[in-house]
């Protein structure tokens, strides 16, 4: 079962802890809390078609169709370079594979490498760390999906993958 989880977004980001003496845009104390928008593929698990649409009737399947996503994500400091945290949103698409339109709330959990911030403490030269956080990671979670088809169905959703990002501070 292999999946690639991809987000492209543009982050409002928003700072919960910072100092006035903190020389980079991420340490180990930081804690930080974003709101995002982006496009995200969710594996989906279904048992048969909506209501005879001939794409896998009485048989179980997968599929991973993209959809709009508002995210929000909580990230803490657990290392000079690595934080942790929990990822949740809303998204959701319109009419495709016969369904009427679809609303999905995954939850789960990320890991960040923000590399911007070692590659600022091997240099000599300043690259505005102190503003510019930059970062790429690993997630894994879960969640739910509510298909429209004249009726509702819910099946579960599932997603793991790598994820990059930047925020500026």
């Amino acid at each position: 079962m292999k999946r690639i989880f991809f987000v492209t977004a543009i982050s409002i980001s928003a700072l919960l802890y910072s100092s006035t003496t903190q020389a980079q845009a991420w340490d180990k104390s930081s804690k930080v809390l974003s709101l995002g928008l982006g496009a995200s593929s969710f594996f989906h698990i279904y048992d048969g078609a909506p209501y005879g649409t001939g794409w896998g009737l009485s048989r179980r399947g997968f599929y991973t169709p993209i959809t709009g996503q508002l995210n929000f994500q909580g990230e803490f400091g657990v290392h000079k370079y690595v934080g942790v945290g929990f990822t949740t949103g809303i998204g959701g698409a319109g009419s495709y594979y016969g369904w009427s339109g679809e609303m999905n709330i995954p939850i789960g959990v990320i890991a960040n490498f923000h590399f911007y911030q070692l590659i600022d403490d091997k240099v000599s030269a300043d690259i505005h760390s102190d503003k510019l956080d930059v970062y790429g990671g690993l997630n894994i979670g879960s969640g739910v999906a509510f298909f429209f088809d004249g009726g509702s169905t819910v099946v579960p959703i599932a997603f793991g993958g790598v994820q990059v990002g930047a925020r500026y501070y």
